[in-house]
């Protein structure tokens, strides 16, 4: 039977709470943009003209200004944010909604590849944020003491080992304390950068005319690429405001940007151009040199180390969302997932994606040491993320929203006249750095890849070699078996074909329970099921029930609790009491088949084995519950 269901609402506002989850929002969404001054204007003043330093400078702050305003503002608060399924934001929450509007057959969509691809790259950005973070925190030390630079790069690792460390007692506790460090962190952006407007003058405020932009776009030619791959690092985790919209609603992320994050970023970038335009000598570390050195450069770094941790945990916790978003639509395996707390449930610990990261991060920081050369990297990922969810967004639009095809081309347009400008200029950084996120994303994307494509091949020849329940059912009362009494519950992915568990039970057992019950999950493209769970529920000969249910991709459903209410409200007679679980747990045999390439079988073979059981992606009691091995051959 099924039941009108009620959609999942994202974060409310009222009552008072606005201001609670602005706050909020700006220690999670915002830490990583909110912390680019202490890289951005460095890596791209690089690039300017000493001979015209003066017009460089306005053309360059001017860029910054005109791309936090085109892309944060217009592009993704404006546009991208719409974009989501029941309140949740992301690429994958882009592809969930395609999935309920496109069919897939046997060839995955290449929309569906590419935004996979997409998420790849945020987990590479999950990897260069807290090491290129974290590092232009620590170089602070250089300007408050040339001798002390040799202990930029054991620091970071110090610190970077540490944050990873405590990622397994979870962010329940600190997180209360983000938004108003991050708080605190933006006035003083924004107070540094009003004292430099003051001391050095407010020439620098005429950036805003974008004239300055073009003009120097077209009169640097052959440096202006260059200087846009150090642009684009000013909006350096902007896919946070969408990907974790779904934790504190649109209308806070807006009102976090517009009045908190926007201005404090914009003050402090033009604050350093008054800073480069008012000195006689180009400083080497701009964000550092806005404060007198002393006892002030060092609170700085203090506050700068502080900030740039929250941001990595901002975006360590997104890569472990991510990860649970893939696994439910089947582009990873059934990694093991600790629940850190008991009232949060998206506080979640993913132990070998960290070990992961941090082994990653700390090879990224032996690699580049410093966070101008490690900037190159950075870029890559972001302007390629970028340009995927542009067309992912394109799509959405013409398939879900059934908007006019003109219209969606021209958006698309303007999207990628930034995007794609921003990519080349990143392209050109290939070999400087910019190789290395592409390095990472394609080894994730291949893993991907390759776990969708064999778990394809092995349903499809699971279910050739399966007999129908019709089948079974019918030629059943001329079976020998002996029937017990209770309840047996066998978890299947198709409940027209008979489980494994219950073959083996009547040709090796023969036994068979009074009431047997075909148990089938379905995830849901959504984040959250909490009405209508029950899809279908039938009653079969034989004391036999087919009973399906939805579960979201942000869930954990209690198979008990789902049996209660089937007997309470939907009438099944299931004795709750004596139920007893069966379930299948496969192992992968490598043939000589051709239905992957020989590596990508070792590959799946090694995924496999180190994947959770489905079973464990549900609550149940693990008292009531027998696990049956079944050879499956690819």
């Amino acid at each position: 039977m099924a039941e009108t269901q009620t959609p999942v609402q994202a974060p409310t506002e009222a009552n008072g709470f606005r201001a609670g989850l602005t706050l909020a929002a700006l220690g999670v969404v915002f830490g990583d943009i909110g912390t680019s001054p202490l890289y951005a204007m460095n890596a791209t003043v690089a690039f300017a003209d000493p001979n015209g330093l003066r017009n460089s400078i306005l053309g360059i702050v001017s860029l910054f200004f005109w791309t936090l305003m085109l892309v944060v503002t217009v592009k993704y608060l404006l546009f991208i944010m719409k974009a989501d399924n029941e309140g949740e934001g992301g690429d994958f929450s882009m592809h969930a909604l395609l999935e309920e509007k496109m069919k897939v057959g046997r060839r995955t969509p290449f929309i569906f590849l590419l935004i996979a691809f997409g998420a790849a790259l945020l987990v590479g950005d999950g990897v260069i944020t807290p090491s290129i973070s974290v590092l232009s925190a620590i170089e602070g030390l250089e300007v408050a003491g040339p001798d002390m630079g040799h202990l930029v790069v054991p620091v970071s690792l110090g610190i970077l080992v540490a944050l990873f460390a405590i990622q397994r007692f979870g962010t329940g506790g600190i997180g209360r304390a983000f938004g108003p460090i991050m708080l605190l962190w933006f006035i003083v952006l924004g107070g540094l950068g009003i004292v430099q407007l003051f001391n050095h003058g407010y020439t620098i405020l005429a950036a805003v005319n974008p004239l300055y932009a073009l003009e120097f776009l077209w009169h640097e030619r052959a440096q202006a690429l260059m200087v846009l791959g150090g642009v684009v690092l000013c909006v350096t985790g902007v896919e946070a405001l969408y990907v974790d919209m779904g934790h504190f609603g649109r209308k806070a992320i807006q009102r976090g940007w517009l009045f908190v994050a926007m201005p404090g970023l914009l003050l402090n970038y033009f604050g350093q151009g008054a800073l480069a335009l008012g000195s006689p000598k180009m400083p080497d570390n701009l964000f550092f040199s806005m404060v007198p050195q002393g006892w002030m450069t060092y609170t700085l770094v203090g506050l700068a180390t502080v900030a740039t941790v929250i941001a990595s945990q901002a975006v360590i916790s997104g890569v472990f969302a991510l990860t649970r978003q893939a696994i439910q639509l089947r582009y990873c395996p059934n990694l093991p997932i600790v629940h850190t707390s008991s009232q949060v449930e998206g506080q979640i610990y993913v132990p070998i994606v960290n070990l992961l990261l941090c082994v990653a991060c700390v090879v990224t920081v032996i690699m580049f040491k410093t966070s101008e050369s490690l900037a190159a990297a950075y870029g890559m990922a972001v302007t390629a993320a970028m340009g995927i969810t542009s067309l992912a967004y394109f799509y959405v639009r013409i398939k879900v929203w059934q908007k006019g095809l003109g219209w969606s081309v021209v958006l698309l347009a303007l999207f990628w006249v930034i995007d794609l400008s921003f990519l080349a200029s990143n392209v050109l950084k290939f070999f400087s750095g910019a190789y290395y996120p592409l390095l990472i994303a394609g080894g994730l994307f291949i893993l991907m890849l390759t776990w969708r494509m064999g778990r394809k091949a092995i349903t499809t020849s699971f279910f050739e070699r399966q007999e129908t329940m019709d089948s079974f059912l019918e030629k059943l009362p001329e079976q020998t078996y002996t029937p017990i009494k209770g309840t047996a519950i066998f978890l299947t992915s198709d409940n027209n074909y008979v489980p494994v568990a219950l073959q083996d039970q009547m040709n090796f057992f023969h036994v068979l329970r009074e009431e047997n019950i075909l148990l089938t999950a379905i995830p849901d493209v959504k984040p959250k099921v909490k009405h209508g769970r029950i899809v279908e529920m039938v009653k079969l000969d034989h004391g036999f029930f087919r009973i399906t249910f939805r579960y979201g991709y942000r869930e954990q459903p209690d198979l008990l609790e789902l049996l209660r209410y089937a007997h309470d409200e939907v009438g099944c007679a299931i004795d709750i009491d004596d139920v007893l679980f069966h379930f299948n747990r496969e192992r992968v045999f490598i043939t000589r088949s051709r239905t992957l390439w020989y590596p990508l079988k070792a590959l799946f073979l090694f995924l496999a084995r180190n994947s959770r059981s489905t079973q464990e992606n549900f609550i149940y009691p693990p008292r009531r519950a027998v696990e049956t091995i079944h050879p499956v051959f690819l």
